[in-house]
């Protein structure tokens, strides 16, 4: 049977969890990027809600009207809880992954 020398045995022992703590930073460092993707994505609706409150505020809007604008409403809250609970499950993951490294 053949033994390892000491020098073998620490390069076996360190060399691999420094490599996977690299990975485990470049999966954080994608975590965030889809973060920031997301937070750009409630801009968006944010932005958008924004419009059809203005176009609501029109003297004359008709009940269809202020009925389509409060499904658009509707949906764009949707939208937004989707997107915001997605960023926290995301921030919860990457807090977990950041303690374990």
């Amino acid at each position: 049977m053949e033994y390892a020398n000491t020098l073998q045995k620490l390069d076996l022992d360190f060399v691999d969890p420094l490599r996977l703590r690299r990975t485990m930073s470049e999966d954080a460092e994608a975590c965030r990027a889809i973060i920031r993707r997301l937070f750009y994505l409630v801009t968006i609706a944010a932005e958008d809600a924004a419009a059809v409150a203005v176009e609501g505020q029109s003297r004359r809007l008709s009940p269809d009207q202020a009925r389509a604008y409060a499904a658009r409403f509707r949906e764009m809250g949707i939208r937004i809880e989707i997107l915001s609970s997605a960023i926290t499950e995301l921030i919860d993951g990457v807090g977990k992954d950041d303690e374990t490294t």
